[in-house]
């Protein structure tokens, strides 16, 4: 086994996350039980948010999506306290992403297997963005943390009669989420060695899978834009929410480490996968 030049290792508030058992028996025999640990120190909690479970399930029917919880919905309709305004994009209403209940989004996470819950607890949040941005400087996106209860707005008439996200109700799940061979923090564990990271991110993908719908955790595209110092706050497939993006098959939403703590949307940037 390739004795790597391992930096030193600082314990992280998610060290204690559950490794599934045939994730941690695949890592050891690429790296070893030390290395596979370093792996696992990696890992983020995230929720995986999905609308296939839920076409055909009621509160009074819950069975039929066991281990999943109602947190909002993508599209529709956005709840916008009086005198906020729909945000605009580059002369186009903003398309609302998602608007998601904190309170039940907090619930789905610490129904799961551990880590920091690091949104707030009360509250919407709306994620915004514009499908259309006449530049790729990542700013086209617009996170809202607004009190429940606020009432809601449909769109305004887009100018080139695009049409809103429809409204479809999603439900959520705790799910780990692993580093791909692209991020930095990966890779340096392994002194570069591209092939080594590779192997890993390929393993942690076949026993985590991925997530159409993504909140927190990491990237799951390869081909996605990376804002520097920037994790993924939310993630959505195209094909998950009935979008029509042209190229795009792929945005989210990102946030750094110091405005995710402190509870600052106002600063988030966009992530973009062209076809």
């Amino acid at each position: 086994m390739p004795d790597y030049a391992w930096m030193p290792y600082q314990p992280g508030p998610d060290d204690d996350l559950p490794m599934p058992d045939g994730l941690r028996i695949a890592l050891e025999k690429q790296v070893g039980p030390e290395h596979t640990a370093r792996v696992g120190g990696l890992l983020r909690p995230s929720l995986e948010l999905r609308r296939d479970v839920v076409e055909d399930v009621t509160e009074e029917n819950a069975e039929g999506a066991p281990g999943w919880t109602p947190v909002g919905r993508t599209g529709g309709p956005a709840a916008l306290p009086p005198g906020v305004d729909w945000p605009q994009g580059d002369g186009h209403p903003m398309e609302l992403l998602a608007q998601l209940d904190c309170a039940r989004l907090a619930e789905a996470f610490r129904a799961g297997s551990g880590g920091h819950w690091p949104l707030p607890d009360e509250g919407l949040l709306l994620f915004f963005h514009d499908s259309m941005p006449a530049d790729l400087d990542g700013e086209s996106c617009l996170v809202l943390h607004v009190p429940s209860g606020s009432p809601e707005r449909p769109a305004p008439p887009d100018p080139d009669g695009i049409e809103p996200l429809p409204g479809r109700p999603v439900r959520a799940r705790w799910t780990l989420s692993a580093p791909s061979y692209l991020e930095d923090e990966l890779r340096e564990l392994f002194a570069g060695d591209y092939l080594v990271s590779m192997g890993v991110s390929d393993a942690c993908r076949e026993h985590l899978g991925g997530a159409d719908l993504r909140l927190l955790g990491w990237c799951d595209s390869d081909n996605t834009t990376r804002p520097d110092g920037h994790r993924p706050l939310l993630q959505v497939e195209a094909s998950a929410v009935d979008a029509c993006w042209g190229e795009l098959v792929n945005v989210s939403v990102w946030i750094t480490e110091e405005d995710l703590a402190a509870g600052r949307f106002d600063r988030v940037r966009h992530g973009l996968e062209v076809a």
